[in-house]
């Protein structure tokens, strides 16, 4: 007998005007998928490495990972689910079932993939076999998910650093089940209410009070997992909100007592999450006031990990004006650009327009005067605990364009930007820059705050802007905070 594992992973928003695709995934199945993991810091690296230490043979289902963006279309999304079925119910006597999803992924016709895919996996293993899941700590967690799910572990951290251990965590439980050592209860609360991921780092503030009584609460044996999610807020669905999740072992009462006062706490410092953001331009003239860098500015309304496109000029402009006594470094999606400067060559001198392709709404194209200075296949590996560390992704033909100070790293398609290796990998040292910009609200925290001299969290329109209040919400359920400021809520 063996335990199947499988990761599946993608962050939805549905305000991204990029659709998602199947080769997006770039899934593999079967011992690829092993091999993709194995010994990596991710969940499935976790899982992995409590099943050999208990002398459990895993069985690998899949391996799909793709960065944030709108919706996967239809008949991919099929196909995926699909695939995933057939390799589970090739598994001869699985023991159970071992599963790393996002928690908020959508696809065309369905606002919860997790939910579906879970029922899939039930059809398959019948309603008595354990099925254990980890979730990014942004998951929308569903009645759905609840109910064909054993056990349900979300990260503890954000900048999220602590996916190996959630691994390893959900592999003790499924264990543990499977041994008569426990008997998974789980009870949870959804709370009306969306907050800034600006301010979610749980090293400090509002959410490391909240995740402290969680992780108290699994120190001392009173809880197998608690998790809570502060939602990926840029999602315009019906079972949309926060949530938190408490599985104990056998106690229905303490479960539920635990989940509604995390809950409350949640709801009562929902204020503290609220986040002030700067002006480009007088970030810029802060940043050049001071001794040294970098100085990191944070877009967040174009943040590639939330689902924007990465192709915002909101700071870029600013940029190019600015009286620069250092080199910048940005990055930029744009493939029109990315063909005209890679077909013209290192050393090439050029104008051109690029930026504000995808995101037609909140931005514009510049025009820029600059020399290629480098190009690459745009394949790099990430080095940050986190986000697919030693796991090489790709983002295409990329190109590094100077224009006086700033060196703007622009690429066929979207990549994280919280990884400084992103720019390391092509001649970019943060370290040596007076100003970096991140498309990221948080996640940049974990690379980025022990060499930052300053960090600025800048105001500029996009599709995962901050500003709820501007988003076009039209299928939440109302009321929900801060949409509606008044809301009261007794978990």
């Amino acid at each position: 007998m063996r335990v199947p594992i499988a990761s599946m992973m993608q962050e939805s928003n549905t305000f991204s005007p990029v659709m998602t695709r199947y080769e997006d995934f770039n899934p593999v199945f079967g011992p690829a998928a092993l091999e993709r993991h194995q010994g990596r810091l991710t969940e499935m690296g976790g899982f992995l490495a409590v099943l050999e230490a208990a002398g459990k043979s895993a069985a690998p289902i899949c391996a799909a990972w793709s960065i944030t963006a709108n919706r996967l279309v239809r008949r991919d999304f099929e196909r995926l689910a699909d695939e995933f079925a057939s390799h589970l119910a090739a598994i001869p006597d699985p023991e159970g079932l071992l599963l790393s999803m996002h928690g908020a992924q959508t696809a065309e016709g369905e606002d919860d993939v997790e939910g579906h895919i879970l029922k899939r996996a039930r059809a398959v293993l019948g309603p008595d076999l354990p099925i254990v899941m980890t979730l990014d700590l942004h998951a929308n967690i569903t009645r759905t998910m609840v109910e064909n799910a054993t056990a349900i572990c979300g990260y503890h951290t954000y900048p999220h650093v602590d996916m190996f251990e959630i691994g390893q965590k959900a592999a003790r439980i499924l264990l543990r089940t499977l041994e008569g050592k426990s008997r998974p209860t789980m009870a949870w609360r959804k709370l009306p209410l969306i907050v800034n991921a600006e301010n979610q780092q749980t090293a400090h503030g509002p959410a490391q009070r909240l995740f402290a009584h969680a992780e108290e609460l699994e120190r001392t044996g009173a809880a197998e997992a608690v998790s809570i999610f502060p939602v990926q807020p840029w999602m315009d669905i019906e079972e949309m909100g926060s949530a938190v999740v408490v599985v104990t072992n056998g106690d229905s009462a303490a479960a539920d007592e635990h989940a509604r006062t995390i809950a409350q706490q949640f709801w009562d410092t929902r204020r503290e999450f609220e986040v002030e953001l700067t002006p480009v331009k007088e970030a810029i003239r802060l940043a050049l006031e001071m001794e040294g860098g970098p100085v990191v500015l944070a877009e967040s309304s174009d943040s590639t990990g939330s689902g924007s496109p990465g192709d915002s000029t909101g700071v870029l402009k600013d940029l190019l004006k600015a009286p620069l006594t250092g080199p910048a470094a940005i990055f930029l999606v744009d493939p029109d650009a990315v063909r005209i400067l890679a077909a013209a060559g290192p050393g090439a001198t050029t104008t051109l327009s690029m930026g504000g392709k995808y995101d037609t709404v909140n931005s514009a194209p510049v025009f820029v005067t600059g020399r290629v200075r480098m190009v690459s296949d745009g394949r790099w590996t990430p080095r940050v605990r986190g986000y697919n560390p030693g796991i090489e992704t790709c983002m295409g033909t990329s190109v590094v364009f100077e224009s006086g100070m700033v060196r703007i790293l622009i690429a066929e398609r979207s990549t994280m930007t919280v990884d400084p290796e992103l720019f390391r990998s092509h001649g970019l040292d943060p370290c040596y820059m007076k100003i970096v910009v991140v498309k990221s609200p948080n996640g940049f925290r974990a690379g980025y705050e022990p060499i930052a001299k300053r960090i600025f969290v800048v105001d500029t329109p996009g599709v995962s802007s901050a500003n709820f209040a501007a988003m076009p919400f039209h299928r939440v359920k109302r009321p929900i905070y801060p949409l509606d400021r008044d809301l009261s809520y007794r978990a």
